[in-house]
């Protein structure tokens, strides 16, 4: 056997051992930010949203809080994801016109996790940015916020849903 013949199966092998574990470490980031954005959002409902409306102090802590998660979910987790899952869908070799015309109920799966996760995008910028920050002076935007948040959180656990069918295939 010729000695290229073996340099070139290590070559190989050092190829998919490298973009295995590109695909690994990228889908680890997904998940991560993802449980970031849903664990946030489920922690803010039934750990400290309960605490802090009993507390004098409800609405700047509701402020306070809800802008620093915003930084970090909406503006440092929603681009993530939108990245790592481009990515995930080259890794797995899923074409990104099949979004515009899916073939497979794999493919249409898909399309309805990402265009949910363009309205969680969406109804999160309209949370975040504009009925928040009014949210203090007026009860009005804080019962539209509450509303925004808790619509989220259900989109939200949806991609989660469909994540999960995904990986069956569905």
């Amino acid at each position: 056997m010729p000695a290229s013949y073996n340099n070139n199966i290590i070559d190989f092998y050092k190829y998919i051992s490298y973009h295995l574990l590109m695909n690994v470490f990228i889908l680890f980031i997904h998940i991560t930010f993802a449980c970031l954005w849903v664990g946030g959002m489920l922690f803010m409902v039934f750990v400290s949203s309960p605490y802090i409306r009993r507390t004098p102090f409800k609405d700047e802590a509701f402020q306070n809080i809800g802008k620093r998660f915003s930084n970090i979910g909406t503006l440092i987790g929603l681009p993530t994801l939108f990245i790592t899952g481009l990515l995930n869908m080259h890794f797995l070799s899923v074409p990104y016109t099949s979004l515009l015309h899916p073939e497979s109920l794999y493919q249409k799966t898909l399309q309805i996790k990402i265009h949910t996760f363009f309205l969680v995008v969406l109804i999160s910028i309209l949370h975040d940015f504009y009925f928040s920050p009014k949210a203090k002076n007026s009860k009005k935007y804080a019962k539209i916020t509450r509303i925004l948040g808790i619509l989220n959180l259900i989109l939200s656990l949806g991609i989660v849903f469909l994540a999960s069918a995904l990986r069956y295939n569905m």
